[in-house]
This record gives C-alpha cells, structure tokens and sequence, in this order.
C-alpha cells in the first residue's frame, strides 16, 4: 500500500465521518456538510481523472479543511475547561482563519471576555459581552449566557429559558447555565425532571455532558461528580475541580469537606471562583443541612450515573493508564523492533532475504516450515506499512485490552490472524488461488475491529446504549470503506483482511468481556 492510496483512505474516511454528523446534527451545520461535500466530490472526481495524486490532493484538503480547524476547536475547548482563556483565545483565531465560519468570528471576543472574567474584571466582561449578545447568530446567545452567569442572575436565567423566547436560541451553553441556576436557586427536583424530559434535546444539542456536572453536584453525589471531571473527554482545571467536588459534598451533607474546599478557594486565581467560594463558605457557618434528594430524583440521578459511566466506559478514546495499555504497548514494540532487524541499515524497507525467510508462504508451510503461519504477522513490508498497522493497533488495542484482558487479547489477535492463514493455506491446497506472499498484521488489526464491533453490538441489545449504537455505526463505516479500499487496490490482501475481521468478530462474541455490563451506581458510594 503506497502513501497516495493510504492519503486517499484518510480523507474519505474522515470527510465522510463528519459529513455524517454534522447532518444529523439538531442545528444543521452547513459550513461543514459543504466543507466534505467538497472533499469527497475531489477525492471522487480524482479517482476517474488523476488516480495517482488523488489521495495527495483529497489528504491535503483533509487535513487543511477539516482536521487542523477541528483540532484548533478542540484545543480552543480544552483551554476553556483548563481556565487558559488566552490559549483559547489565540485557537479560536487559528480555527477562524482555516475555517472561516459565521459562527466563529466573534469567539476570540468571548474568550475575552471570559479571560476579563477570571481576572475580577467583571464590569468590562459584561460590557464586551453585551456588545456580543447584540449581533444576531447564535454567538449572541453564547454571550447572553455567559453574561448571565458571570453576573450570578440564576433567577433571570431561570425565567428566560421557561419563556421560551424564540429569539433566545436554546443553545447548548444556555441550556447548561439553566440547570445550573435550578441547582443554584435549590429546584433539585425540578432539575432531574428536566433533564430525563428532555434527554434528546440535551444528547442531540451537545449539552448533556455540560448538564450533568450540575446535576451530580446538586444531587450530592460525590463519586459521579468527580468522575465527570475526571471523564476521559474532560480536562477540568484543578480549581474547577475543587470547586464542583466541594459543592457536591455540601449536597451530600459532608459539610467538614465541602468547608475544606471552599476555603482552599478563597485564595484561587479564579475570580469567579474565588467569590463564589467565599459566599459558599460564609454560608456553611449558619446553613441548614441539605434535603436528600427525592425517590424519583435519586433514580433519575441514577440513571444517568449508569449512562454515564456506560459511554466512558464505552468510548474507544478513552485514556487509560499505561499499566491497562502494557500488551499493545509491546506488541507495537515487538513489530517495530522486528521490522529494525529486517529492514537495517536503510529501514525504509524490509530487506528481500529477510522476507523470503519470515513470510506467509503457503508452499513452504506445506513443505513443513509451519511457523510462517504466524511469523508474517510480524513482518511488514516498508515504514508506511509498519506505521499503518500500528497505528490502527495503537487506536484499537487499547479498548479490546481493557474489554477482554490480555489473555483474551491474545486469543482475539491470534484468531484474526490465524483465520487468514489457515483459510490461505486451504485455497492453495485446493488449487483455488496461486499461492503468494503475505506479510503484516493488518488481518490481527481487522480483527481488533471485528472485536470492537462485537462489543458494541453486545452493549446495544443488553443496554440499548445509543453511545453503542453510534459507535457501531461509525465502525462499520470503517468497515466498508475498508472493504471498497481493498476491492480498489490489488496489492492489499483484501481476503487476508476479510478473514481477520470476521475471526475476531466471533471470537468477541465468543469471548467474556467487561465493558457492555450494566454499571451499578451504587457500587461508587
């Protein structure tokens, strides 16, 4: 496989990943849909009329249109969360410039006003964001929020969302600012009912993540609020961290602990922060202790406990410690220190000896040299193969490792890969196909997503998980791009790659794992 057929993989997959989501978005995203409509109208058009730059041509529209300002968007996020307004600032210009969308213009202003915020600059943060909140798109409604927020008008956030006024969009910010003011003003009850009424609308805006950190806290509930700041999608900065783990231990009627935390914030670099902090600890001296929550409150908290803790756990993303990632670590290290040996001192391609040694090479097994079986699996044929196949099992292995445990991993890696061979070795003895040579482990990374898929299909029938079924659909997609790419290119063992998929789907079907169970919400306390 060369770098113009991998660049060509690249971007379809991922203009059409994104055209995908940003359809079914609640708000429909234009800008984007049009952004891949062009990518994928290159990378088709390129096909027909210059197949051999197409995927150089379609891979740097790619990555200029949608992975450098999508990453500038995340980055701008995490820098939000972390309180670094000025990083968040300079981002969101970056992302303004590679992707100049309405949407975007007015966000460094915002950042801006927020970094005035964190300073104890509040009368000049109001004013930048009344200046926002008078343009007409949703910025103004982001705007809005934040000034109500800054400003503490938890009653006035309160009226205006249960108005319904048409010209304030129920953006996602807005929607989390108003389940915090019903936190705020002591309507926990109301809270809960709001979020299991309109649980669509929050998934489907992007607010859900944002609502539940209020609703936790509010709730008193401690460990689901420090897993949400800790999630594997947050990033939370320390002094936000201690803020929303002392309020959650306030509900909780641990008032020892909740008097510690506010006071460790009585000197935070946050502004906010700092006088939110210190009218909570002033409060605690003479406050009366909290009312648990409700019967049917606590089951909606604890309903979205288990929803919760289903997608992290879930989420192939998921960053995990290094001791839950050891056996891909070193089956990466194996396969990379195999392809040194092979390929020294050039180590731009496997050396020809070196492969006529160690690859799958049905006549030779037949003859007795039974161990090519499995040694191809860790041969590859140049740097860009090796950098494919352990880049999908860096993605990949980590989730299959945490899902099965290192034995079943083993098993699953096995399989995928040993279900080409066997299959292989069938064909050539029946004369069916000639036989040829075979290296790499991309028949074992199909596999990982095989399992993958055998995960996720078992959380949507046992927990009807919509994160399951999201990211069984992503994975198939996967699946059949993979499948037109290897029909495309007569190079790619596309059976190799079939046979591994299908070995480690039923092999992740056959096999226990942990992660579609049901979380128990209680098992936090």
């Amino acid at each position: 496989m060369d770098l113009n057929s991998l660049s060509l993989l690249y971007a379809a997959l991922t203009a059409s990943s994104l055209f995908a989501r940003s359809a079914r978005a609640s708000r429909r995203q234009w800008d984007w849909l049009a952004v891949c409509t062009v990518v994928l109208g290159v990378a088709g058009a390129g096909w027909v009329l210059f197949p051999n730059i197409v995927g150089y041509v379609s891979g740097s529209l790619a990555l200029i249109l949608i992975l450098l300002p999508t990453w500038a968007n995340n980055a701008a996020s995490r820098a939000v969360k972390q309180s670094r307004y000025g990083r968040a600032h300079f981002f969101a210009i970056s992302a303004m410039l590679l992707h100049p969308s309405r949407d975007r213009r007015g966000l460094p202003r915002l950042f801006q006003a927020l970094e005035l915020s964190y300073l104890g600059k509040n009368a000049d943060a109001e004013a930048l964001l009344d200046r926002l909140a008078g343009e007409d798109d949703e910025l103004a409604a982001l705007a809005f929020a934040h000034r109500l927020r800054i400003s503490a008008r938890w009653r006035e956030i309160k009226s205006v969302v249960e108005r319904r006024d048409p010209l304030t969009p129920l953006t996602p910010t807005l929607l989390a600012v108003y389940v915090r003011a019903l936190g705020e003003l002591g309507h926990t009850e109301q809270m809960a009912q709001f979020m299991a009424s309109n649980e669509s609308m929050l998934i489907a805006s992007g607010a859900l993540e944002l609502t539940l950190l209020a609703l936790f806290a509010f709730s008193g509930e401690v460990e689901l609020t420090r897993h949400v700041l800790g999630g594997a999608s947050q990033g939370y900065a320390e002094e936000t961290r201690v803020y929303w783990l002392a309020v959650a231990a306030q509900y909780a009627g641990d008032l020892v602990q909740a008097r510690l935390g506010f006071g460790q914030l009585r000197t935070a670099r946050d502004a906010q922060l700092r006088v939110q902090a210190e009218q909570r600890f002033r409060g605690l001296a003479h406050a009366e202790p909290e009312l648990p929550p409700s019967v049917q409150t606590r089951a909606i908290v604890q309903y979205f406990g288990r929803s919760y803790l289903s997608k992290q756990n879930l989420l192939l993303s998921r960053a995990v410690p290094g001791a839950q990632r050891l056996l891909t670590t070193s089956v990466v290290a194996v396969n990379t220190l195999i392809y040194v040996y092979g390929s020294y001192p050039r180590l731009v391609e496997t050396q020809q000896a070196f492969g006529d040694r160690w690859a799958f090479f049905a006549p030779e097994i037949l003859s007795g040299q039974w161990w090519r079986c499995f040694t191809y699996l860790f041969v590859h044929a140049n740097a860009l193969h090796l950098l494919m196949n352990m880049g999908g099992l860096w993605v990949l292995g980590p989730f299959v490792e945490r899902a099965f445990g290192r034995l079943r991993f083993c098993i699953v890696y096995v399989v995928a890969g040993g279900l080409g061979s066997a299959v292989y070795l069938a064909l050539t003895w029946y004369g069916a196909i000639k036989p040829e040579d075979l290296v790499g482990a991309s028949g074992c990374i199909m596999g990982l997503l095989g399992a993958s898929c055998a995960v996720m299909l078992r959380a949507w029938l046992r927990q009807r998980a919509p994160i399951a079924k999201q990211l069984l659909f992503r994975l198939l997609a996967v699946v059949l791009l993979q499948v037109a790419f290897d029909h495309y290119t007569p190079q790619v063992a596309g059976l190799a790659h079939a046979l591994g998929l299908l070995g480690g789907f039923l092999s992740g079907l056959a096999l226990h794992e942990v992660v579609s169970t049901k979380h128990s919400v209680e098992r936090l306390a």
